[in-house]
């Protein structure tokens, strides 16, 4: 099979688990692209914290942002298509959050909406320019998208204690019109239900001139199932979660080992790498 398109995972992926760039991992991005196969990034995070990486992978300008509610551009740290939540259970579930007290980004757009706690929180590891400039600090989270009727593409939620992330799921799940899923162990994430990777990558195919059979995608979270599911060839790395791995059809290595580069050489039949 000739493979059109590569769709990359950020965390616990393509990024190393100390949230950098592997230069192995860009040498096969660019080996790729130069045989012709389009590499895009397909992250949980805003456009323009993807912006970033997708600049030093050397990827392509198309992205699937935000679990899969935006698609954006890289060039214009801009989104280009958006599935919002409904706004009335995006308020509830943003409320939840506030009440339980976890750490939060809301996304609505281009903007990531945080509370001066959570501020506090988030600027101990998030440092780039992407992050920096798209953030919003204001009171309250929930009272900011409530009185100024916000459409909500993302809630992402924190905490290393499992306990309160089961309350919120659990105090979440019910509403109409929203999805909770994970990208770790130590999060959870609110989209639309009308919103995925695995959507929003067909899309992004079709606006390429390519079908999901003809793509690799990698990944190792729960917000990745979808993606794997939809593509050709779904690959887990090997730091993934055990569903991810059941549903793959190659394990790569570890995100601490360029597991990414290990299998784009692999898949695109350069094995001597």
């Amino acid at each position: 099979m000739k493979y059109d398109l590569i769709a990359l995972d950020l965390d616990g992926t393509a990024l190393t688990p100390q949230n950098t760039v592997s230069p192995a991992v860009c040498e096969a991005v660019a080996w790729a692209r130069a045989r012709g196969v389009h590499v895009v990034i397909s992250t949980g995070r805003i456009c323009g914290e993807a912006a970033d990486f997708a600049r030093q992978l050397g990827a392509d300008d198309e992205m699937v942002t935000s679990g899969g509610a935006t698609l954006s551009l890289a060039s214009k740290n801009a989104c280009t298509m958006r599935i919002s939540m409904p706004w009335e259970p995006a308020v509830r579930a943003a409320a939840v959050v506030e009440r339980i007290g976890m750490t939060s980004m809301i996304y609505a757009g281009e903007r990531l909406l945080i509370t001066p706690y959570d501020e506090l929180f988030f600027s101990r590891y998030k440092t780039n320019e992407g992050f920096l400039s798209s953030k919003q600090v204001v009171p309250s989270v929930a009272e900011y998208i409530a009185t100024h009727h916000l459409s909500v593409d993302k809630i992402f939620c924190r905490s290393q204690d499992p306990f309160m992330l089961q309350m919120a799921r659990r105090q979440i799940w019910g509403e109409p019109g929203v999805r909770v899923m994970s990208s770790a162990d130590d999060n959870i994430e609110v989209i639309s239900p009308l919103a995925d990777k695995g959507r929003a990558l067909r899309t992004l195919c079709d606006h390429m001139g390519t079908v999901p059979e003809r793509c690799i995608a990698i990944g190792d979270s729960e917000n990745d199932l979808d993606m794997l599911k939809a593509v050709g060839m779904p690959v887990a790395m090997g730091n993934a979660i055990d569903d991810v791995k059941a549903l793959a059809k190659y394990i790569t290595d570890t995100n601490a080992k360029d597991g990414v580069a290990k299998a784009i050489y692999h898949l695109l039949g350069d094995d001597q790498h």
